[in-house]
């Protein structure tokens, strides 16, 4: 690698995240990493709290069904935390990425670049300004279309044909950052929500490893989406009898 030495990946634990963050610890093994991996479910809320969030707001079903597989996640041994300690990879673990003592951290460790897969937290101006190169994220859908929570499962409920992925320059305002590379999916009749997880996050991970490629070598090409798109929230009980009605599954 030419400019970038030092990469901060902040991510969640759940599947998703452990294949993106394999798949850029197995393209950049001369880069020296640290692994923030965020908890809670939403940014800054309590256990409890997320948990009474969800049952007013979304599915009971489709959170059992997320619930039930972020359990088998965590109950094997590929994780990654577990990844992590087999590479001596350091590890910090946060309920707020934007906190006093992950700032101070964070400006030791001095990364070139920060990378964000999968995780539900806001980033805040003195994490963003940290980065040398800044930071980028990716996201399940071609911005500015289908911003927001779960939205490879929104594309099915809605019946669309096509989704995507974005990867993005992380902005002050959620998912309203430029467009570094994307990339159009087919979403096939036969799919389950689960064959759409997986199809996107195999995708963001060989995109992520071309952006960083674009960004260590200067040659990043931006996009800037234009127009408002919309905003998805968790999947609702409607959407998901809709998603259902329709014969898709989800897994």
């Amino acid at each position: 690698m030419e400019r970038i030495k030092t990469i901060v990946v902040v991510g969640h634990e759940n599947s998703g995240s452990f294949h993106l963050f394999r798949t850029i610890l197995n393209n950049f093994p001369e880069a020296d990493f640290t692994l923030v991996v965020t908890t809670g479910l939403y940014y800054r809320r309590t256990l409890i709290g997320s948990i009474w969030k969800l049952l007013k707001e979304s599915s009971v079903l489709f959170c059992a069904v997320r619930f039930a597989e972020l359990v088998r996640y965590r109950l094997g041994r590929h994780t990654m935390r577990c990844e992590c300690k087999r590479r001596g990879i350091r590890v910090i673990t946060t309920r707020d990425i934007n906190a006093p003592e992950i700032i101070a951290g964070l400006k030791v460790i001095r990364p070139d670049l920060l990378v964000s897969i999968y995780t539900m937290h806001i980033y805040r101006s003195d994490v963003l300004a940290i980065p040398r190169f800044g930071a980028i994220g990716c996201h399940p859908s071609i911005f500015p279309n289908y911003r927001g929570l779960e939205v490879f499962f929104w594309a099915m409920a809605n019946n669309e044909g096509t989704t995507g992925v974005s990867i993005f320059e992380i902005a002050r305002k959620v998912d309203a950052g430029r467009v570094l590379r994307e990339q159009v999916l087919q979403i096939r009749p036969e799919q389950t929500m689960n064959d759409v997880y997986r199809m996107v996050t195999e995708c963001a991970g060989r995109l992520l490893v071309a952006a960083i490629h674009d960004v260590d070598k200067d040659q990043v090409t931006y996009r800037t989406p234009e127009g408002a798109g919309q905003y998805y929230p968790m999947p609702t009980r409607e959407a998901v009898r809709r998603l259902l009605r329709s014969g898709k599954r989800f897994f």
